[in-house]
């Protein structure tokens, strides 16, 4: 028989009489397991409390590919939300040791739950203890998921620009050293002045902002090839090297016939060398300052996302939020997704936690990207409603169900008619946005979905008062 001191070690009975102890203890199944067996398995509905006197028991929690493992010692009790709530046990029970257990039925447990405000006040409180720390946990690995996506996509759209700013600089390496060789032989073959003025025009007026675009691949070619026939046939050494960056500059051989007739050979080979590496350095160089401003766009789109070197609450432009958050999101954006901007620029700056609204922005722009599976077109509309700016995201999507709707924004929720839709991270995702949108910033969040796509509706005050009376 269970000794009453042992039942008063565990928390939830503590607090219980002698008499409820007696009776608990009369209610109570007594059973032995060895080690290894299994008690219960995550997702099972446990049809009983069970309190652990002597051993020890172990839970492994899978969730995302990964094994969340626990060791527990007696005496303890397992289960006890699980009773309240009527939901499946949320992990694989297993004991590690030979181990001594007592069973508590549901009937048992139901009655001494009604009867005993104590040991129902202890119930109460293990249950919210453990539903917050439940939540707190799926909130940090939202976030963190949230952080760990966005940082790989940042590290993608980074990795273009900067792989073309290095392509560039080594290109223009070996262009420098080519265009010195160019310089040299046009003094040594003594050019005229008035041709080296001619070939400076040549090249101001034919820079990148001049190229002049090709039909196709195959006009290209041919234009490459005829003008290649024609600089080989005015005593140009290596006509393939020229030809392609003079056409892709616009330079035809009509731009060149005068020179061709004033010089002698080795002067025009001199020309239209040190012409085509002027052009090809300036193109590099072009290239070169278009990756550098690329990463420092999205540098600052990144610092101003994130509010950095900034106090946490800010009076901001709410479209700049948006128009940053579509920034860093970029990489999500390219399979094919529009975006549609119908801003009300009239809108006053907002008293808003900036750094949080944008996780709200980010994770309704990733559910529309979802619900449409990365191609379609999101509409991002602002305006104003009597004292609240309002922001409305609508996707073209398939929609969500009307009966899932209404649950959106609860934590935890989850259904399995969402698989073909707005699955990834609803539930706890917007629940993160509902709470950041209506306890931090007094505001409102809704949806509306239907055949022919979703739309999320934020409302947010637009003074300070009423975003400090959200905040409390």
């Amino acid at each position: 028989m269970i000794e009453l001191d042992t039942l008063r070690k565990v928390a939830v009975f503590r607090d219980l009489t002698e008499d409820r102890l007696q009776w608990l203890r009369e209610h109570l199944i007594e059973f032995c397991v060895k080690a290894g067996e299994v008690l219960l398995r995550q997702g099972e509905m446990s049809t009983s409390l069970l309190i652990l006197i002597e051993g020890e028991l172990e839970t492994t929690r899978r969730d995302d590919g990964q094994d969340d493992v626990e060791r527990f010692l007696g005496p303890n009790v397992f289960g006890t939300p699980c009773m309240v709530a009527s939901i499946p046990f949320p992990a694989t029970l297993t004991a590690i040791a030979d181990s001594r257990l007592a069973r508590l039925p549901e009937a048992a447990f139901r009655e001494l739950f009604i009867t005993c405000s104590p040991f129902g006040r202890m119930a109460a409180l293990v249950m919210t203890d453990w539903l917050t720390a439940i939540e707190t946990v799926g909130l940090h690995r939202a976030k963190l998921a949230a952080l760990g996506k966005l940082a790989a996509g940042l590290a993608h759209e980074l990795n273009n620009p900067a792989a073309a700013l290095t392509r560039s600089l080594d290109h223009m390496r070996g262009e420098l050293a080519a265009l010195e060789e160019a310089a040299l032989a046009l003094g040594r073959d003594a050019v005229p002045h008035e041709a080296v003025t001619q070939l400076r025009a040549l090249v101001a007026g034919h820079g990148p902002e001049a190229i002049r675009g090709v039909a196709s691949s195959l006009q290209r070619s041919e234009a490459e090839s005829r003008l290649g026939d024609w600089l080989a046939a005015r005593g140009v050494a290596k006509p393939w090297l020229s030809a392609p960056v003079l056409v892709t500059h616009g330079i035809a051989p009509v731009d060149l016939d005068q020179l061709a007739n004033n010089l002698e050979a080795a002067q025009f080979d001199a020309a239209v060398g040190w012409i085509a590496r002027v052009l090809d350095l300036r193109a590099m160089m072009d290239e070169a300052m278009q990756g550098a401003l690329r990463i420092s766009d999205i540098v600052a789109a990144m610092k101003s996302y994130s509010f950095m070197d900034q106090g946490p609450q800010q009076e901001i432009d709410i479209h700049d939020g948006i128009d940053d958050t579509l920034t860093v999101m970029t990489h999500e954006m390219k399979r094919g997704i529009q975006v549609i901007r119908d801003y009300d620029r009239s809108l006053p700056r907002l008293p808003v936690y900036g750094s949080e609204l944008n996780q709200v922005w980010t994770r309704l722009i990733e559910n529309a990207i979802e619900a449409m599976d990365g191609k379609g077109c999101i509409t991002i509309r602002t305006r104003r409603d009597a004292h609240c700016a309002v922001v409305e995201i609508t996707d073209d999507g398939p929609g969500i169900p009307p009966d899932v709707v209404t649950h959106l924004f609860e934590p935890f929720f989850t259904s399995e008619r969402l698989s073909n839709a707005q699955n990834e991270g609803l539930g706890l995702g917007l629940h993160i946005a509902y709470r950041i949108v209506v306890n931090r910033h007094g505001g409102a969040i809704q949806a509306r979905s239907g055949s022919s796509g979703t739309t999320f509706r934020v409302s947010l005050p637009l003074h300070r008062d009423a975003a400090r009376a959200g905040d409390a």
